[in-house]
């Protein structure tokens, strides 16, 4: 399978991985996960690679 060239739009400003300017995450690989047995329950996905940004 060949890779995607593929980008995660972020406005979660508190996240050490967003840039602000552009909204966009930058790490190279995003872990997704989800808090609720429901497979239909997109306001539990969360994701993973949350780091809190030290000010």
């Amino acid at each position: 399978m060949a890779k995607k060239s593929q980008k995660i739009k972020c406005n979660v400003e508190t996240c050490k991985h967003n840039d602000c300017e552009q909204e966009l995450c930058q790490l190279s690989e995003i872990k997704v996960g989800c808090g609720c047995n429901d497979p239909n329950c997109k306001d539990d996905t969360i994701c993973d690679s949350f780091e809190e940004e030290k000010k």
